[in-house]
C-alpha cells in the first residue's frame, strides 16, 4: 500500500525533519514505497522453521 503525500509530510514534520515540496516529495515517494513492499515481503516470510540466532551462544576462545 503506498504512502499518502499527507502521511510522509506528517512524519516528516513529528520527527523534526527538513521541509521539502510536492515535487521532492513525488522523486522520493516511489523509493519509499518500493522499501515499504519489500518490508511487506519480509513480514510474509514462514520462518517457523528457523532457530532464533539469541538461543545460540558462541564458544569464541576466550577466558571465562
Amino acid at each position: 500500500m503506498p504512502i499518502e503525500k499527507e502521511t510522509l509530510k506528517a512524519m516528516i514534520r513529528d520527527y523534526h525533519g527538513f521541509e521539502i515540496s510536492d515535487e521532492e516529495l513525488d522523486l522520493v515517494a516511489p523509493a519509499l514505497n518500493g522499501y515499504l513492499a519489500e518490508v511487506e515481503k519480509l513480514r510474509e516470510l514462514d520462518l517457523s522453521d528457523v532457530m532464533s540466532g539469541r538461543l545460540l551462544h558462541a564458544d569464541e576462545g576466550g577466558e571465562n
